[in-house]
């Protein structure tokens, strides 16, 4: 047995709480400051040594060239038109940020916007958050290191150039406008980008003014930890804002937009419930599309002068599989559901008659691209996980898909395999997953395996080509997606039965997981891995403490892994609304059971752990990883390496391309050398 690893010193304090009854030690809760010197050093120790373990695998270098093959071939987005132009994102490869490019009906394709111009390394990401009505202005949020924090520019589209106006400090906000400027929200300016999210307020900015000078329009001091989303109806004549307390559940609240005097009233109650509106053919109407009394999501219309409910009249009832979304397009409605997590299409009139079917190519996931509603086109773009996306434009009239675009991939897909599964979890309840191989693969219970999940927030893990897989795949790997509880595949009682106190059923589905692909030959304990990001890394950590002799090798990225501290930090008391909160007993020991920085036990032998974060991420903040990292090293004598990997100039979603494919690469490297994959 080799000698057990030397990690860097991580220095103890004696902070305590007193927590219902209960001392809760935190001896590393000074690594939550990841601005500190002290901090800086430790992790700069940390990553040296996890530097020298991932370049003992002689592949590390032959990931990343193999990675940057597959993604160096050149994409296209779905068009989408605006105006009289159509708006399009290509990359020539290896770009760090697509391109946006724009031609007007059978013009000539011209250059409109490129990101990768705004820093040197490209890890400066912009993204389109607000448009005027007449399509003059564009507004986009860029962002440093792919930060949640960020600042709107504005964009002349006629002369391709940004104006004066910059709006500083913005999170969390769309642009939407009105005339000549646009409503959104902002915090007051904050000094520490780890602080609380408080007191969102809605303001109206008029282009070419101060944003000193920008008017107030909403706030609710009495509720400073809510946030407030303001959208413009279509035709610019009622305000609307939605009020929500965390991820899910949210009210609607609305008032003519052109009287600063006049009350806003209540469209929407929640917060149990979400609704989203659009803007109805009929005047002084809307569509909501909400779960409220349809935990498969419904779609109504619901009039502006009497929004009770008594009043809703039902276009879309609810079925007993998921309403994805409804969008009104060319004067019907075109719906999206979701059946065993693949995509069925429909096209109905504006009272909800079904007129007919859109028949996908395959079996997978449709995604639906429009600009205007009253627009006869629109395009789509399937996929699955052994079909890289491909685009069609749609004639809404003659109800005909026309093929438009196929990116020329790197990948060998007609080797590729794709099986779903439907498995027992602990409670008996069945668990769609679907396992990705190449052709030829034994079941032999000896296959390496990657395992991957998410497991909340109503958030659905639906079909999708990943070509970074193929280079495990290429390597003899089973790729495994889980559509675990807690997730929105099958409506809003799927997510119910995996949050708050019911989050436990997430673990265990994920554990069922591992169990059946060991029963049923796939794999075995020592060539398991386990990899998930965010609520994903939660799952990870939660599945590694609890199960440790499960599996080989662990990795949480970017994960929420203090379950007692979570919501102290920028927009994690959001998150309250699917974990519970903390400093509410019944939530505080449901916390406790599962939370991972709590569940590390001495004399254990853990997998093989990388914990993944990022120096940016403003929204699980790096001292989750930092101090479950710390806690995991902390007695001596484990068999296998537990190490932190901290990315630079990257974020919580990442920064660019080339620092996706660098994290990729290692987690991969890391994978395949404590699965002893050569």
């Amino acid at each position: 047995m080799e000698e057990p690893m030397k990690y860097p010193i991580t220095r103890k304090d004696n902070t305590i709480d007193e927590l219902f009854g209960k001392r809760i030690a935190d001896p590393y809760r000074w690594l939550e400051d990841d601005n500190s010197k002290e901090t800086i050093a430790w992790v700069k120790e940390q990553q040296a040594l996890t530097e020298v373990i991932l370049n003992e695998y002689p592949f590390r270098k032959q990931f990343l060239a193999r990675l940057k093959e597959l993604n160096d071939y050149p994409k296209q987005s779905v068009p989408i038109k605006h105006g009289k132009w159509y708006y399009y994102a290509k990359n020539n490869g290896l770009q760090n940020q697509w391109v946006t490019y724009r031609r007007k009906k059978d013009g000539a394709e011209e250059l409109f916007f490129d990101p990768n111009l705004l820093s040197e390394d490209g890890s400066t990401t912009a993204g389109l958050i607000g448009r005027s009505k007449d399509n003059k202005f564009f507004t986009y949020r860029v962002s440093k290191a792919g930060s949640d924090a960020g600042e709107f520019w504005t964009m002349d589209t006629e002369t391709k150039t940004f104006v004066a106006d910059k709006l500083m400090n913005m999170r969390h906000s769309v642009a939407s406008w009105y005339k000549d400027g646009f409503f959104y929200s902002r915090y007051d300016e904050q000094q520490d980008y780890q602080q609380q999210d408080k007191n969102q307020k809605v303001y109206y900015h008029k282009l070419g003014e101060p944003q000193a000078s920008d008017k107030l329009i909403f706030a609710d001091p009495e509720h400073p930890l809510r946030y407030l989303t303001p959208q413009v109806s279509d035709d610019q004549k009622t305000l609307f804002i939605y009020v929500s307390q965390g991820t899910s559940g949210n009210s609607i609240i609305y008032r003519p937009i052109d009287d600063d005097a006049a009350p806003f009233k209540c469209l929407f109650e929640g917060f149990e419930f979400d609704g989203y509106c659009q803007d109805a053919y009929e005047e002084g109407f809307v569509y909501l599309f909400t779960n409220k009394n349809a935990q498969n999501f419904s779609f109504v219309k619901v009039s502006l002068a009497d929004p009770s409910e008594d009043k809703w009249v039902e276009i879309i009832p609810e079925r007993d599989y998921l309403l994805e979304n409804a969008n009104l397009v060319g004067s019907k409605i075109i719906a999206i559901f979701t059946k065993d997590v693949k995509s069925k299409i429909e096209v109905l009139n504006t009272e909800g008659k079904f007129l007919y079917p859109i028949e996908m190519p395959y079996q997978g996931t449709a995604v639906l691209r429009f600009g205007e509603k009253e627009d006869k086109e629109a395009y789509f773009y399937f996929g699955s996980f052994v079909r890289p996306f491909e685009s069609y434009h749609y004639d809404i009239e003659a109800n005909k898909l026309i093929f438009h675009h196929r990116d020329p991939i790197k990948a060998e897909v007609d080797n590729l395999v794709s099986e779903q599964h439907f498995y027992p979890s602990k409670d008996g309840t069945l668990i769609p997953m679907t396992l990705v191989y190449r052709k030829g693969m034994q079941k032999n219970g000896k296959n390496p395996l990657l395992l991957y999940g998410y497991g909340g927030f109503n958030i659905s893990l639906l079909p999708a080509f990943n070509e970074n897989r193929v280079a495990l795949m290429e390597k003899g790997f089973i790729c495994v997606t889980v559509n675990l509880r807690g997730g929105g595949e099958y409506g809003e009682n799927w997510h119910e039965q995996g949050m708050l106190l019911n989050k436990q059923n997430v673990f265990d589905d994920f554990i069922a997981a591992a169990e059946y692909l060991i029963k049923e030959g796939y794999t075995c304990s020592d060539k398991l891995a386990i990899h998930g990001g965010s609520n994903g890394g939660l799952l990870v950590g939660a599945c590694l403490t609890q199960r440790p002799d499960l599996f080989k090798v662990a990795v949480p990225s970017m994960g929420v892994l203090d379950m007692l501290r979570f919501h102290k930090f920028t927009c994690g008391w959001g998150w309250i609304a699917d974990y519970g909160n903390p400093e509410e007993e019944h939530h505080f020991n449901n916390l406790l059971a599962y939370s991972p920085l709590h569940n590390i036990r001495k004399g254990v032998n853990y997998p093989a752990t990388m914990v993944c974060t990022a120096d940016h991420d403003d929204r699980v903040i790096p001292g989750h990883s930092f101090k479950f990292a710390a806690t995991l090293q902390e007695h001596d004598g484990h068999e296998l390496p537990l190490l932190l990997y901290t990315q630079i100039q990257s974020s919580h979603s990442g920064s660019s391309l080339t620092k996706g494919l660098e994290l990729t690469a290692d987690i991969y490297t890391f994978v395949c050398k404590y699965l002893e994959i050569g």
